[in-house]
């Protein structure tokens, strides 16, 4: 039994490094940066069709202003909008009717087709990494990509939730402070960094277990979720680095800077997703 468990140890370095080159090997052969080419694009047009819908599903339920404004403030946070594309957005929702009139029903039905579009190349590239390209057909691959759109309107009320929560306890922090003259420490780190990146990892989990047809196993895609969470954590800080010192895409191109660093980001984000799924493909074999 011993003997078995050092032979695993001691094989385990080989099989990282045998996984590391089959990855690369499927990097090549998937195309896996024209696929995160294309989304990064797709995702450009889908911005304003997807903020509407996400907006305009959220105002039924978020009465109050000042909970509306702060769930926009988030929309416009996560899609890294401009303050003129915040009071733009605000302005579209304002002028689409009641969702529950025919006329609101149909605009809303549109904004729900536009968002699709990025849904459709992550779904594309999974069904080339996980299923040779066999994908749904057109009607149902419509029907994943409108849920795949739910899912991102239930992202953003946990965002707000998460929000609120940092907010309540950085008060409630400045108050132990004051009282017991002590500084817990880590809240902000923990609703800001940890609970994200965990929440990430189980979007991408279940992204990648139950959007191909050939799904593999849970340990496979944890494994694979986790890692390119991590990613997505350390591109996003990193490229908020980069962003703000070496390279000023605002000073350089103007007003298509935000442009051109929010296609950056999808781009190398999408990179991330899209390597834990050929690595869970891999493990999952």
């Amino acid at each position: 039994m011993h003997l078995r468990k050092r032979q695993e140890v001691e094989a385990l370095p080989r099989r990282v490094l045998g996984l590391a080159r089959a990855v690369v090997d499927d990097y090549g052969r998937t195309g896996t940066s024209q696929f995160a080419a294309a989304i990064s694009y797709r995702a450009l047009f889908s911005l304003v069709p997807l903020t509407t819908f996400v907006v305009t599903v959220a105002g039924l339920f978020l009465r109050d202003d000042s909970q509306r404004q702060r769930f926009v403030d988030t929309v416009a946070e996560r899609f890294d909008l401009s303050a003129g594309g915040v009071t733009t957005v605000d302005r579209i929702v304002g002028d689409i009717p009641s969702p529950w009139s025919l006329v609101g029903l149909i605009a809303l039905l549109v904004a729900l087709w536009g968002a699709t579009g990025v849904m459709g190349s992550v779904r594309r590239a999974i069904a080339v990494i996980f299923d040779d390209g066999v994908g749904y057909d057109f009607a149902r691959g419509k029907l994943v990509d409108a849920a795949l759109v739910v899912g991102v309107l239930l992202a953003m009320f946990v965002a707000v939730a998460l929000a609120v929560l940092e907010q309540v306890a950085a008060r409630v922090s400045r108050h132990v402070e004051e009282w017991l003259d002590w500084q817990p420490g880590g809240v902000g780190f923990v609703l800001g960094v940890l609970v994200p990146a965990a929440l990430t990892a189980v979007v991408f989990a279940l992204l990648y277990r139950f959007l191909p047809r050939a799904r593999p196993a849970w340990h496979a895609a944890l494994i694979a979720a986790a890692g390119a969470s991590v990613a997505c954590q350390a591109i996003q800080y990193g490229l908020a680095w980069y962003l703000a010192g070496p390279a000023d895409f605002t000073r350089l191109y103007g007003s298509a800077g935000a442009v051109l660093a929010f296609l950056l980001f999808v781009y190398l984000s999408s990179m991330a997703f899209l390597v834990g799924a050929l690595v869970a493909s891999r493990i999952g074999r």
